[in-house]
């Protein structure tokens, strides 16, 4: 009999688990009889107006937050288990990194545009790790599948990530909740007030978080344990200046401090082994056991501050135009990350990253005027049109510096543990013996460090006019055709040098000294959309869509050689179909689609176990399927939220793929036909919730809820190596609340990971040492939430 794969039996177990829950719940359905109940309409923003998420003819999935408080779920990546076809990391700040439909920001591609929009109230931001800042006092999260770029611009080929945080309300109302981790130590708090400040006509809310955490790392070369703190404050303020005119304005803090990496080997050989365990005898190659070996400072941190102001008019009649309403945003962010790495992942004094001195900073400047509204129907045909039209300019600087540090002595304790040095490796180690560890250095002081520094600093203008018409052909048929014309120039510069030292280590690590001071790039990219949306039975739309996006080229951020210094530009066109159902009375949304999307010059990063190398794939592709639904069966109290997807994403055609790192010098690969990075190709989550009275009280009421997810195996670097596959994963979560409608106070217990599951976000060679690999790993301890919130 022929034996199933893990992630065949991992699939059916989800699937099996997933068919008890419905088939428990068809059961009570046969015994129990209650009112129907109706799904309240889910309004979202994805064509930049105010619609129901079921009349948008695109594949989205909404997260609202009384979910997000019921699961205590603080980290974009915890939410996103729960949407098909989308992941988020940030295991750094960084390299933060989200993905939709196999595409997405390389993890390593500090300095990179996004593949993925980012809008968080309307304003757009340019840079991934600014999505963290966007979790707490949260309304919602849009996700949007597929390109965006006709409404949100450049940088959407993927989709877009749409956040909404809680605005000022006319009645005086706040909440304060405190929370407290087991397994992670962590104690948190999170509050918000709101209400009008003069009058009725100035409104304002006032939101803060902080969070303060030793994680489960513990570092035993410099006996440290890895903490991390977090803080954040938005203050949004509304003023309806008249019955017509009204401003907005937010403005944002936030920093977060993180101590350590979750970064460890966990293949290693004995050799290597046997020559790090003489700096630390407790390396080990457990990438689960909480446990790290690495001798260098490691911090990675991030400031941000944002501010943006609003002016929305609302006349009776413009132009001819119905309920116009024309929007100015003008906005400024900026976000630094300084970091310090100890790049070389082990206790050997090797490698290590020091902190840039301006801290990596990204800023940009950016102004959106946009009029929608309503018209006639062109030549009478049909009951009418509505339309966005508008012009989008930025401006933003990015700036990349590494400061490199080198010990000669840590080289030589590299070459006797099978490291590949000045292209030479040594077949042994010369000492069979183990040395002390105070044995005197081989190389004196004087001569023993050498130091690499390499920047990209770069200015990018942008400039784009839209416009999308939604044609209203008959009263169950839509038509929607929308165009963007968007201009990028670039300018920059780039260098490498030796700041100290005799450059003996260049050779192994790639470095050349080099200057480029005028780099250039300008671009022009057209994104296109056309939809139909019709409703073939009450509640029941199917549409089809076709739209392309673009992301922008640009320079490699601060390379240590000139081999590569800029990078193409990403070109993507999809078509899309689907279904979107309320069924079974409004007790049930259910939305389902398929799609199809080629890629040209996908941009990928890699490590090639000696440098980072920036490529362009040719062509790629990415197909499947999708599926997400809302249940309120005829059983009071009980709900069921699920998910399905089905993904195959490949390189179509890249015959130039990054080598493999052995000990002989690889060609390129032919990664043609072979499967993208960190795309599973199935993935999906259940959640069952039963909330019932205590005590038979109607105020009192308590609730059970699981939330399983599960993700197929899938490639952890770009370069496609067999050791980087990480497993099929299927993940538990169990939650029990309790709550007071009256009382207005809640207390939430979560259990992640019941299971202890063992996940990862990122797998890599460990530099110059062939065969050995580092992993940046999930928690596989069950880790335990404590929330009580109350609001007044």
């Amino acid at each position: 009999m022929r034996q199933q794969s893990v992630p065949t039996r991992n699939l059916l177990r989800f699937l099996s688990t997933s068919a008890l829950i419905v088939t428990g719940s068809s059961l009570l359905n046969s015994t129990l009889h209650a009112a129907p109940r109706i799904i309240e309409e889910v309004i979202v923003t994805a064509n930049k107006k105010a619609e129901s998420a079921q009349d948008v003819p695109l594949s989205i999935s909404v997260i609202g937050a009384d979910f997000i408080q019921e699961a205590g779920l603080s980290d974009v990546g915890e939410i996103t288990r729960y949407i098909p076809n989308v992941s988020f990391d940030s295991s750094l700040a960084l390299y933060t990194s989200i993905t939709i439909r196999g595409f997405g920001t390389p993890p390593l591609g500090v300095g990179f545009e996004p593949s993925i929009g980012l809008v968080i109230d309307d304003v757009p931001y340019g840079r991934s790790t600014f999505a963290q800042d966007a979790v707490f006092d949260i309304d919602r999260l849009e996700v949007l599948r597929g390109p965006q770029g006709t409404l949100f611009g450049k940088n959407t080929l993927g989709g877009v990530l749409n956040f909404h945080t809680m605005d000022p309300t006319s009645e005086p109302e706040g909440f304060i909740k405190f929370g407290h981790g087991e397994n992670i130590e962590s104690n948190n708090v999170e509050g918000a007030i709101s209400g009008p400040i003069f009058g009725d006509n100035f409104l304002g809310r006032l939101a803060f978080r902080y969070n303060d955490a030793d994680t489960l790392e513990y570092n035993s070369t410099r006996d440290e344990q890895q903490t991390q703190e977090d803080k954040a404050v938005r203050l949004k303020l509304s003023w309806f200046l008249s019955d017509t005119l009204t401003a907005n304005f937010t403005g944002l803090y936030a920093e977060s401090l993180t101590k350590g990496y979750t970064q460890s080997l966990f293949i290693a050989s004995e050799r290597s082994l046997r020559v790090f365990r003489e700096y630390d005898p407790q390396t080990e190659i457990d990438a689960y056991d909480q446990n790290t070996s690495t001798d260098a400072p490691t911090r990675s941190d991030r400031e941000v501050k944002a501010a943006s102001l609003s002016l929305i008019w609302r006349p009776d009649e413009l132009m001819g135009i119905i309920a116009p309403e024309l929007t100015t945003i003008a906005s400024w962010s900026e976000v630094i990350t300084p970091y310090s790495l100890d790049v070389d992942y082990s206790p050997v004094p090797l490698v290590a990253f020091n902190e840039p001195p301006k801290g990596n900073p990204y800023t940009a400047e950016a102004i959106e005027v946009r009029l929608a509204g309503g018209l006639d129907a062109p030549f009478d045909w049909g009951e009418g049109m509505d339309f966005v039209v508008g012009v989008f300019a930025q401006e933003s600087t990015n700036d990349v510096f590494q400061d490199i540090d080198v010990s000669l002595n840590g080289l030589v304790a590299f070459a006797r543990a099978g490291a590949i040095v000045q292209n030479l490796q040594l077949p042994f180690d010369p000492l069979l013996i183990d040395l002390p560890i105070s044995l005197p250095n081989l190389i004196p002081g004087i001569i023993e460090r050498e130091r690499y520094i390499s920047a990209t600093q770069s200015t990018t203008q942008s400039f784009a006019i839209f416009s999308q018409f939604n044609w209203i052909l008959t009263d169950r048929l839509t038509a929607t055709a929308g165009l963007r014309y968007g201009e990028d120039e670039s300018e920059g510069a780039s260098y490498s040098q030796v700041a100290a030292g005799l450059s003996i280590s260049g050779g192994s690590l790639n470095q050349s000294n080099f200057d480029a001071p005028n780099l250039k790039n300008k671009e022009t990219n057209v994104s296109p959309k056309i939809a139909f949306n019709y409703e073939v039975l009450p509640d029941v739309n199917v549409y089809v869509n076709a739209a392309k996006g673009f992301k922008a080229g640009g320079f490699d951020p601060a390379p240590l050689n000139d081999n590569n210094l800029t990078y193409k530009g990403e070109e993507t066109l999809t078509y899309e179909a689907g279904v979107k159902s309320r069924l079974l009375g409004g007790s049930l949304t259910l939305n389902m689609a398929v799609f199809d999307s080629d890629v040209k010059n996908l941009q990928i990063r890699t490590f090639s176990g000696v440098t980072l190398t920036t490529f362009n794939a040719p062509e790629s592709s990415s197909q499947g399927a999708e599926m997400d639904f809302f249940w309120l069966p005829p059983i009071d109290g009980v709900s069921l939220a699920g998910s399905l997807a089905y993904l195959d994403a490949k390189y179509d055609s890249f015959t130039e793929g990054p080598p493999l790192f052995q000990s002989a010098q690889n060609p390129p690969q032919d990664l043609s036909g072979k499967p993208l990075p960190y795309a599973p190709r199935w993935s999906g989550s259940l959640s069952p919730r039963w909330e019932f009275p205590l005590f038979g009280s109607a105020d009192l009421l308590g609730s059970v809820r699981m939330n399983i997810s599960y993700t197929d195996e899938r490639y952890l670097d770009s370069d496609i190596d067999p050791n980087t596959l990480q497993d099929a994963v299927t993940r538990t979560d169990i939650g029990l609340g309790l709550r007071s409608e009256l009382g207005g106070w809640s207390v939430n217990f979560q259990a992640r990971n019941v299971t202890q599951e063992q996940d990862a976000v990122l797998i890599l060679d460990q530099p110059l040492i062939p065969g050995n690999y580092t992993k940046t790993p999930h928690p596989d301890q069950t880790t335990y939430q404590l929330d009580f919130r109350v609001g007044f």
